[in-house]
């Protein structure tokens, strides 16, 4: 039987949830139905890489050095020419453009192999979060904005991660309702379900026993608005001293945050970790997660926080709320509203029955509903309908 080729493409593997998401899928997608082919772009310096993940699963993973995160006509013209060439000698039945950057380049490569090519591919799109809030200069997200809704056009299938995400972009008037489908994040969750080594920061990082963690995992950018974490953090351990604080990952706005750390007099109870690998041991030693995010898809932190048993409050942005049961909510907070943080973090904190209740609602309900084995299974049907698509219409 023939197999169904699939040229899967995203911006880079930095540390986040579709770098994860891209390499399950591509290790997962290879077996008697399909054959599949990853390429990205590099990772800047100032950014933690994932491919190691790749290499951990034997994924092969094919590099354009011109597909980068800034844009640059002459980079990005080079991409696609790059990516075109490689369709037109691996001929895929489906290319698959994961974020921004790639979904640009690599459906517009797409147009172009279909109209120079005698055989044609299938399109499909995943938005694993957006860059129409909170990223660019209004002008800027107005050109992304006619660019995405130029490219729904020839998109067969438009991706997204939860009901809010899909009510978002279909509101930004970015393609048809029948052209997108709803497919959660699937994720490697076991070892966070099942890890119960609940000292790994205390004994790592010499912090006494007593003391409750707070912790944020994120890539230290903009949007993350990690400036309201320090914040919060003030408000928490002004009100509760048996409290420490961890932020975990690293980025561009690292030297900025160290020094507003500094201004906030927050260094003795807040440490900054840089890129951890080990996840599992990290959430089950936290009390608490915070995430405080001014724009969000379906946060990776959260939904591996709640896996491994840990309570979180957030900022009600994006897909967040869809991560979250109606108890959930009472846990969520509008952006920059630092005293809800503080106040809904000691509430939790300083209430068993809150925290059992939260891990209780949560846990379980997140580990099956986000396990890659049902990622592998939505897209096997989604592949598969695409395809019997296109034998239908060469019929």
């Amino acid at each position: 039987m023939k197999k169904t080729k699939i040229l899967r493409i995203i911006a880079r593997l930095n540390v986040g949830g579709p770098a994860i998401h891209t390499v399950l899928l591509t290790d997962q997608l290879q077996n008697e139905e399909f054959e599949s082919k990853l390429y990205a772009g590099p990772i800047p310096s100032n950014e933690g890489d994932m491919s190691y993940l790749a290499s951990e699963r034997d994924v092969e993973v094919n590099y354009i050095n011109e597909l980068q995160r800034e844009l640059s006509l002459i980079n990005d013209l080079k991409a696609l020419f790059r990516i075109l060439k490689v369709m037109l000698k691996y001929k895929p039945d489906i290319v698959h453009t994961h974020t921004a950057k790639a979904g640009f380049i690599g459906r517009g490569a797409a147009v172009l192999y279909n109209f120079l090519s005698s055989t044609k591919t299938k399109t499909v799109h995943t938005f694993h979060g957006h860059v129409f809030h909170g990223y660019f200069s209004p002008l800027k997200t107005k050109l992304f904005l006619f660019i995405e809704r130029s490219l729904a056009k020839s998109t067969d299938r438009i991706v997204t991660i939860t009901d809010k995400q899909q009510e978002e972009i279909l509101g930004f008037g970015i393609g048809k309702k029948e052209q997108h489908s709803m497919i959660p994040l699937g994720l490697d969750l076991k070892r966070f379900y099942v890890n119960e080594n609940n000292n790994f920061l205390h004994e790592t990082y010499s912090i006494p026993k007593n003391k409750k963690l707070i912790g944020i995992v994120a890539r230290f950018t903009q949007i993350k608005n990690l400036e309201m974490f320090i914040r919060v953090a003030s408000l928490i351990h002004g009100k509760d001293p048996d409290t420490h604080f961890f932020m975990v990952g690293d980025g561009e706005d690292r030297p900025h945050l160290e020094a507003y750390t500094k201004e906030k007099n927050a260094s003795k109870f807040i440490t900054f970790t840089g890129f951890l690998k080990n996840l599992p041991d990290i959430y089950s030693s936290l009390d608490l997660v915070l995430l405080t995010s001014n724009n969000e898809g379906s946060p990776v932190s959260i939904i591996e926080a709640m896996t491994s048993g840990t309570s979180v409050v957030s900022t009600a942005v994006g897909g967040v709320p869809d991560l979250f049961t109606d108890f959930g909510k009472n846990y969520l907070v509008q952006t920059n509203d630092d005293e809800a943080m503080a106040s809904a973090s000691l509430n939790i904190l300083n209430s068993k029955d809150n925290n059992l209740r939260f891990v209780q609602e949560h846990q379980d309900r997140t580990y099956k509903r986000y396990s890659f084995d049902r990622l592998v299974q939505d897209l096997t049907e989604t592949y598969k309908e695409l395809t019997y698509e296109s034998i239908n219409i060469i019929a």
